[in-house]
């Protein structure tokens, strides 16, 4: 009499090999600490991974656009904070001009110092970002915003283009302002002008000492549009921490979502692979004990 029959080897081996899978499965989640080895162990959950792994990464490009918008911005603001300054300080030398006490020589010196502030401003007004590109040129950001004719007047290369970047689904940011608008536009007495010839104004009356009403009001006038111009490049900065913020604590929600669908319950699994691995080596002495028996074992 065979006690052991095929269909019971078969059954037994069927159910040794599946056995066998899943302790693999659980060794396979426990190295990797991942609950989901492939999509077909759960599609839908692997759906839900796929779109949150997206929806991070979408995060993270939001997230390194906003860096490199505020690069921009604090260049332009400190752009802005040093044309401020240029003009504050040849302000206080065309006062200083003014007085009597001054002969032609002093005026020679401290006009020397306005063309060299004017040269400075020049500097400025080219400001490069980080990778080269001109920070005021509008659109034509590959050549330099203010270039000098052959009889040195100063002319803007640029145009009134506005650089943005994404920083949410529905918003974005500007980087920065165009050079017309920030340096072409001084607000003078009837139009407005650009602050090389605000400058120039002032050179020119140094000839015969006497400095127009109208050239040291655009001076005024030149540093409250500078400054404003800052306060506004400050609210875009203000706009891109804030939303920097905001983007920070979803991304922190989104990674703590991604947690609970992707990783593993460790301990869970460990005390799973235990309790399959005493159930495996049972069931295989167990079959290879019945596998040895013939009818006089159980005649006995």
């Amino acid at each position: 009499m065979q006690i052991s029959t095929k269909l019971f080897n078969q059954q037994t081996l069927e159910r040794l090999s599946d056995l066998h899978g899943e302790i693999q499965n659980r060794q396979a989640r426990i190295a990797t600490g991942k609950d989901l080895l492939k999509a077909s162990d759960d599609p839908i959950a692997a759906v839900n991974i796929s779109v949150a792994k997206e929806q991070k990464q979408e995060l993270a490009r939001y997230l390194d656009n906003i860096d490199r918008a505020k690069n921009k911005l604090e260049l332009a603001d400190g752009a802005m904070e040093q044309t401020v300054n240029i003009l504050t300080r040849i302000y206080e030398l065309t006062i200083q001009a003014e007085n009597d006490i001054h002969v032609a020589s002093d005026r020679s010196a401290i006009k020397m110092e306005i063309s060299q502030l004017k040269d400075a401003m020049f500097q400025v007004v080219n400001t490069e970002d980080a990778s080269g590109q001109a920070l005021f040129a509008g659109y034509k950001v590959n050549k330099n915003a203010f270039a000098k004719d052959l009889d040195g007047n100063i002319q803007y290369m640029g145009d009134r283009g506005q650089n943005y970047l994404k920083i949410a689904e529905n918003m974005t940011i500007i980087t920065g302002i165009d050079g017309a608008t920030a340096f072409l536009r001084v607000p003078s007495e009837n139009d407005h002008k650009s602050v090389f010839r605000v400058i120039e104004a002032i050179e020119d009356a140094f000839d015969d000492g006497d400095f127009p009403d109208v050239a040291i009001t655009d001076l005024q006038r030149g540093i409250e549009h500078f400054s404003l111009q800052q306060t506004y490049i400050g609210a875009q900065l203000n706009k891109a921490n804030i939303q920097e913020e905001a983007l920070q604590r979803r991304q922190i929600v989104m990674s703590e979502n991604l947690t609970k669908l992707e990783d593993a319950d460790i301990t869970k699994l460990v005390t799973e692979l235990q309790t399959m691995l005493v159930n495996r080596d049972a069931a295989t002495q167990a079959f290879a004990k019945i596998g040895q028996q013939s009818l006089f074992d159980f005649l006995r």
